[in-house]
């Protein structure tokens, strides 16, 4: 009769759904780390230190530990000064007066202004 080490064992180790269980079960800190800054780090400690039982809950340990929140940067100001309203004067090129806009002489010396400015 067959014991039950015998028949239960050899199954056990060599059958390929216990490898891939077993496979799981090793990099399960760094498939839990999959999508944290420290990924790298729990890999190789999980790849190199994971056969060691010691190893393999602190790579878990460090899989599970939270982020450090990330700190966004203030946006820069920009180069270019803001927008200006409309303006409701301009200067005459000729005395350098202000002028008011859409006026076809300077009030100051008569001279013609420019249409572009009109």
């Amino acid at each position: 009769m067959m014991t039950f080490h015998v028949w239960f064992f050899p199954f056990f180790h060599f059958h390929p759904f216990f490898m891939l269980v077993s496979l799981f079960l090793y990099f399960l800190p760094a498939f839990l780390a999959r999508n944290k800054s420290n990924f790298t780090a729990v890999l190789l400690v999980d790849l190199f230190l994971g056969w060691t039982f010691i190893g393999w809950i602190v790579a878990l340990i460090m899989a599970l530990s939270s982020d450090p929140p990330r700190q966004i940067a203030a946006p820069m100001p920009s180069a270019a000064p803001p927008p200006q309203p409309a303006a409701t004067t301009f200067f005459c090129t000729a005395c350098g007066k202000p002028c008011v806009v859409n006026a076809r002489f300077c009030s100051s010396c008569g001279a013609a202004l420019p249409a572009t400015q009109r």
